[in-house]
């Protein structure tokens, strides 16, 4: 599995994905083999703050196209427990504990952005690209997006964001909060960001960390988004705009 661990600062845990070749894209391994290394992390004594990122100038670039492959051709049953377990990512980093802080450099899409919209802080470098690409597949914003995305920067952004599906560089994500700042080494930033969280008395940390995220449920966001999107892929138009969208990736 493409994924790295280390502690680069007193109570500081750093998760990178390892998949440069793939702009980080989320393979099998990494769908299946996520929310196992987050339970692990959360339950070590030694992470105070987690730092989440990306490896070789991309945060995550999605789903990888051979992983998402077969989503046309399941059954509703299949669909709902591949979500659920998938989706399951962005609930145990969103709960985190302790506070989490994204480290993104490059693109944050479909799933990235997810990834990025659960965690509490998000540090960007000048190459930071945000979207939500799936309204060109015929389908809703899943692992958590409709639900974050306009906690982040208000409903009305967040519509036009999900339903155009169009790219959100790092000047405007900081001008709308999707961004919290934008820096010329965002890795460095976040590590000091999440080490200065770090010092924080533990016990007021988790406290107040379940206080603010206590309002509204992102379980209940998420299973309206198993809802939806399995209606969306049992659509015609599905079909057709996946094998586009498919083909136009794969060519790039």
């Amino acid at each position: 599995m493409d994924l790295r661990v280390s502690y680069p600062a007193d109570g500081v845990g750093l998760l990178e994905l390892d998949r440069p070749h793939r702009r980080n894209a989320l393979d099998r391994a990494l769908l299946d083999g996520l929310p196992g290394v987050l339970r692990d992390l959360a339950a070590d004594d030694r992470v105070r703050a987690l730092v989440l990122t990306g490896r070789g100038g991309a945060f995550c670039a999605g789903g990888d196209l051979d992983a998402i492959a077969g989503v046309g051709v399941e059954t509703p049953a299949e669909g709902r427990a591949r979500m659920t377990r998938e989706f399951a990512t962005a609930q145990l980093l969103h709960d985190f504990r302790v506070p989490t802080v994204a480290a993104v450099d490059g693109p944050a899409v479909g799933a990235g952005l997810g990834l990025a919209l659960a965690c509490d802080l998000r540090i960007g470098a000048a190459s930071s690209v945000f979207s939500s690409p799936f309204v060109r597949m015929a389908l809703v914003p899943d692992w958590g997006v409709s639900w974050l995305l306009p906690r982040a920067v208000g409903p009305a952004r967040a519509t036009e964001i999900a339903v155009s599906g169009r790219k959100v560089g790092a000047e405007e994500a900081l001008r709308i909060g999707l961004l919290d700042a934008v820096v010329a080494d965002p890795l460095a930033e976040a590590v000091s960001r999440a080490s200065a969280l770090a010092a924080a008395p533990l016990a007021v940390s988790v406290a107040t960390k379940r206080l603010v995220n206590g309002v509204g449920s992102l379980a209940e966001g998420i299973a309206g988004e198993i809802e939806a999107q399995l209606r969306a892929i049992g659509s015609v138009e599905f079909g057709r705009r996946m094998a586009e969208w498919t083909q136009a990736v794969r060519g790039r």
